[in-house]
């Protein structure tokens, strides 16, 4: 496996534009759709999907302030 060139394409990748990666995106899940239907994916690309789809997941936490959780600033009780 070459750990090397892979982390060099991420990087590449990160610096698209949104609307380009998320191109990039769907034409590696074609073609990952197309490997699908020809044969059964080995463990290592099933990880390696499996870690593509983790690195989809947002990065960091909502940071909210405290205020914004209390109760008075998130209903409306003028009405009451």
């Amino acid at each position: 496996m070459n750990v090397q060139l892979v982390n060099s394409l991420v990087e590449v990748i990160l610096t698209l534009p949104p609307e380009d990666q998320k191109l990039f995106h769907e034409i590696l899940s074609q073609s990952y759709s197309s490997q699908k239907k020809s044969k059964p994916l080995t463990k290592e690309e099933r990880l390696l999907l499996w870690k593509e789809w983790i690195d989809k997941a947002p990065k960091s936490q909502a940071n909210l302030p405290n205020e914004a959780l209390r109760r008075d600033n998130i209903y409306d009780d003028r009405g009451q």
